[in-house]
């Protein structure tokens, strides 16, 4: 079995690897020779996150939300960059929430939730409802649905036609692309991991942890910086 594990090493990728595992331990356990099974091979914890999006690359995108007369949009984005919510939090973002103080409450699957508004971002929304006429109900309507908040599908599919015109590829636009962004964000000023497990709304501060996690190019913009004494550079 030993002879096997080695073979499945040299020949397979590590989930192929740990499928056939399963498998041949099923029979083994069939045929009563539990002695014999495998243990899985062991998978490194992903402790970076992948092609993230960039500080500038949320500006960028802002900027062409404004270019393509999407303000919508344009706020939508700096909820998520300042707030740090998820895409079914903006259903909070009412006239009355918002003009009456900078925390918002509300319910997710029936457990309370404390939205923060920063200054900057409750005078930009309250602005963006004056300018717009909006004087009641949701901040964010649709367009086709009178009364009714612009659906999930349409904000998606609009963001990522924000990035492909700012040349930005549209796999990153996903449910938690700005979550990750604000809360590396938050940490770098400051915000401690309980604060954030708050703030973002997460029962279980590993999940935070998750979202803080930097990317291989952070990671090694960081390293680059790593100096032993007066030696010369590596050439």
């Amino acid at each position: 079995m030993l002879d096997y594990k080695e073979f499945l090493q040299e020949k397979y990728a590590l989930k192929s690897r740990n499928k056939y595992i399963v498998i041949i331990n099923k029979f083994l356990k069939y045929i009563s020779c539990e002695d014999c099974t495998l243990k899985k091979f062991k998978t490194q914890i992903k402790t970076s996150i992948d092609d993230p999006i960039w500080e500038q690359e949320h500006q960028r995108m802002l900027r062409w939300a404004k270019k393509l007369g999407m303000e919508d949009m344009y706020w939508i984005m700096e909820a998520f960059a300042y707030a740090g919510i998820r895409v079914e939090e903006l259903k909070f973002f009412t006239v009355e929430n918002v003009t009456e103080a900078n925390y918002i409450t509300g319910f997710n699957k029936e457990k309370e939730r404390t939205i923060i508004l920063t200054n900057a971002l409750r005078r930009g929304l309250i602005d963006y409802c004056k300018q717009k006429n909006i004087k009641t109900g949701y901040i964010f309507i649709s367009p086709v649905k009178e009364g009714k908040m612009l659906d999930k599908s349409t904000i998606w599919r609009r963001l990522k036609k924000i990035a492909k015109s700012a040349k930005i590829n549209p796999k990153k636009i996903h449910a938690h692309a700005w979550r990750h962004l604000f809360a590396k964000k938050a940490k770098e000023n400051g915000i401690d991991l309980d604060e954030l497990r708050d703030i973002l709304g997460h029962s279980d501060i590993k999940t935070t942890a998750i979202y803080t996690q930097t990317s291989n190019r952070e990671k090694k913009a960081k390293m680059e910086k790593i100096r032993y004494g007066n030696r010369e550079k590596l050439s």
